[in-house]
């Protein structure tokens, strides 16, 4: 997997006063993941407290980082893991969909829930023990 293809998105939306200078594109990643982790979180509970507007605001706002995610996918590098990466995006999006159509708060933490397993994946790889492994 190519991280410099997942991180091209860094220009268009980063996650709200995030400072990314001076940070890789690992971190930038992991800072993104955190945004829609966040973002969708809020989603979640304006759903269930029946604030609309925000609920769609969030929703939103997670929603193009996942997006944005998807696109910038590089297939020509990571053999299998773009296309599994791609369709996971899908079933998230899809799921976000029946969010937004049925305001059942239960699809967003579906997603949340695969967001932050992929999360803990990029933080692994940033980890100091992962660091000097790939290093030798």
């Amino acid at each position: 997997m190519d991280i410099q293809s997942q991180t091209t998105m860094t220009r268009n939306a980063p996650p709200p006063s995030a400072n990314l200078d001076g940070l890789s594109q690992l971190e930038v990643l992991i800072q993104l993941y955190e945004g829609s982790i966040q973002f969708l979180e809020h989603a979640a509970t304006a759903c269930e407290e029946g604030r609309v507007a925000e609920f769609k605001h969030w929703m939103q706002r997670g929603r193009r980082i996942i997006e944005e995610f998807q696109r910038t996918l590089d297939f020509s590098k990571g053999g299998e893991v773009p296309a599994q990466l791609n369709d996971l995006y899908a079933y998230m999006l899809d799921s976000l969909t029946q969010a937004g159509l049925t305001h059942d708060a239960e699809f967003i933490r579906r997603v949340v829930e695969q967001l932050q397993v992929l999360l803990d994946g990029w933080r692994g790889l940033n980890s100091p023990q992962a660091t000097a492994f790939m290093e030798h």
